[in-house]
């Protein structure tokens, strides 16, 4: 029996927990990479894993097509605002720290 990657992420994102790593995970590649897609599609991942799309964006107040476009990549750089927005409907705020190697200010 083989088991489709996507059946088996959806399966691991119930977990709280793996979600909060996941996106930690992808939003610092974006960091280092500077590919937003591979974010995007961790959002829409763990918003499938929740509910609908649909459903997310009636709780966070946006547009559906709007937050769809975002999630795949049809949206280039939304801002900092709109991504706050997905984050918190999630339950997750953005967090800024200082690099372990760099000097403090």
């Amino acid at each position: 029996m083989t088991i489709k990657f996507d059946d088996y992420l959806n399966k691991k994102l119930q977990d709280p927990d793996y979600q909060r790593k996941w996106l930690k995970i992808t939003i610092l590649e974006y960091i280092e990479d500077g590919d937003e897609d591979e974010f995007f599609r961790a959002l829409e991942q763990v918003i499938k894993a929740r509910t609908t799309v649909s459903e997310f964006a009636k709780e966070v107040g946006m547009n559906r097509v709007q937050l769809t476009d975002i999630l795949h990549g049809k949206t280039k750089s939304p801002g900092l605002r709109t991504i706050s927005k997905i984050l918190s409907g999630l339950g997750y705020t953005l967090d800024i720290k200082s690099k372990s190697n760099s000097k403090s200010a």
